[in-house]
Order: C-alpha cells, then structure tokens, then sequence
C-alpha cells in the first residue's frame, strides 16, 4: 500500500513563476497578468441586459498567465511546471483570441509572440511548438528545482 502524503496549504507556483520570468526579461514593460481573453459571447449579452455581463461571463473566457507589451510586439506566455503539453493548446486559443480582448484593442495591430515558460526540456513538445510557430523558454530557478524534486518522489 502506498504511504499518503499530507499536502501543505496550496500555493500559487505557476503565478510566481511566470511573474519572476516576466520581472527578469521585461523589466521595463508593460504586463498584464491573468489576463481574461476575449469578448463576452454575444448570446450572452443579449439574455441578460441590464447586468454586468463582463463578470457573469467570466466563466467563457480564458486566462493568460501574462501578456507582455512592448513596444513593437504583444507577448503572450503561459508558465506550466508539471506538465508544459498542457499550455500548448491554451496558447494555440489564447492567441487567437487577442483580437477581441479589449484591454489589448490598443496594441491589437501588433506582432503576437507566443511563449511557452518550462522548467524541464521536453525534445516530442519542442516538435509540437515548432509547427505551432510557440517558442519555449526554459526557466528553473532554485525553488522550481526543489519543487519538482518534492513533487516527483
């Protein structure tokens, strides 16, 4: 039988993973973080006049992790410490959905950049990012190196 581990109280890794990322290569910029993409459905605007669709509908929009804005170039990133394949398909929809975000309309002519934000090398998503035109970014700071060593006993 195997030995259960008691959890500690959950933290937010991801968050400050991306945020330390963006910190370090984009000091001077611009960034939005968790960043709903996005339009309301317009279904949804017409059943319910007269109320804040925006936050009723928060549950139709996704989350970026971080959008940085320069100034030639919108970035969008997506940090995953366990499981990088998982941000493929999200920044794959997150990019399209630029477009229609309004906290983005400004910058909406910009170049979009895609990056995946990993701790681990990974040779079979290296392929999947490449046709998806998605770079990647390896990061693994001290704290991410323990993290994944408790996480993978």
């Amino acid at each position: 039988m195997r030995e259960r581990r008691v959890r500690g109280p959950y933290t937010l890794r991801d968050r400050r993973y991306v945020a330390q990322w963006v910190i370090e290569n984009y000091p001077h910029e611009q960034v939005f973080y968790n960043l709903r993409l996005g339009g309301v459905p317009s279904e949804v605007a017409a059943r319910y006049p007269g109320i804040d669709v925006n936050r009723m509908a928060r549950v139709y929009k996704k989350t970026c992790d971080a959008v940085v804005v320069t100034k030639t170039e919108l970035i969008l990133i997506e940090g995953e410490l366990r499981r990088p394949l998982l941000a493929l398909g999200e920044l794959i929809i997150y990019r399209d959905l630029i477009s229609t975000t309004p906290e983005l309309k400004l910058w909406s002519h910009f170049p979009i950049r895609t990056v995946l934000l990993c701790p681990v090398e990974d040779p079979s998503l290296d392929m999947a990012l490449a046709t998806h035109k998605i770079e990647k970014a390896v990061f693994k700071p001290p704290w991410v190196e323990q993290y994944l060593k408790e996480v993978m006993k």
